[in-house]
C-alpha cells in the first residue's frame, strides 16, 4: 500500500506558518544549512515562494562565507536597516549552523537526507528550529527534532 506523502508547496506552506507564527515577518533573517548534497538552493527559493504566498515580500541570498563578522556587516545588517515592516530574507549555505554563526538568524533551518543523516544530526539538533528532510525532493517532511 501506497504511503501518503506531502507535496512540496504543502511542506513549505507548513513551515512559513510556523516561522510566522514563532517569529514574525518584521525584517526576518532566516538561515538555512544542510548536509553536503542537498540543494539549499532550492530549498530557499520554496520557502521564499511560501512567503510571497502569505503576501510577505521575501528574498533569498546564497552566504558569501561563514565569517560571522561578513555575514552580519555584508548581509544580515543592510537587509535589516534598507527598509521597515514585513520582509524576510532566507540565507542559505553550508556551515550556517556552526556556532558564532547560529545566533545571527531568527529562525534557522537544518536540510538533510537519508543518506548520512547521523552524521551531524545531533548538534543541529539544538541549532536548528527545525529539520527538513528532503529524501524525496518532490515529497519534503518536517521533521519534529524533540527528544520525546
Amino acid at each position: 500500500m501506497a504511503r501518503w506523502a506531502p507535496e512540496e508547496t504543502d511542506t513549505m506552506a507548513a513551515i512559513v506558518a510556523e516561522v510566522i507564527a514563532q517569529v514574525g515577518t518584521n525584517r526576518t533573517v532566516i538561515g538555512i544549512d544542510g548536509q553536503d548534497g542537498t540543494d539549499l538552493e532550492h530549498v530557499a527559493a520554496t520557502l521564499v515562494a511560501g512567503f510571497e504566498h502569505h503576501g510577505v515580500s521575501a528574498m533569498a541570498a546564497t552566504a558569501p562565507s561563514t565569517d560571522p563578522d561578513t555575514l552580519r556587516d555584508e548581509v544580515v545588517a543592510p537587509f535589516r536597516t534598507t527598509g521597515a515592516g514585513d520582509g524576510v530574507l532566507v540565507v542559505h549555505g553550508h556551515g550556517l549552523l556552526a556556532p558564532g554563526v547560529r545566533g545571527l538568524w531568527r529562525w534557522s533551518l537544518w536540510v538533510e537526507q537519508e543518506a548520512g543523516r547521523l552524521e551531524r544530526r545531533a548538534d543541529v539538533k539544538i541549532a536548528a528550529s527545525a529539520v527538513l528532510d528532503v529524501t524525496d525532493p518532490e515529497h519534503p517532511r518536517r521533521e519534529w527534532n524533540d527528544a520525546c
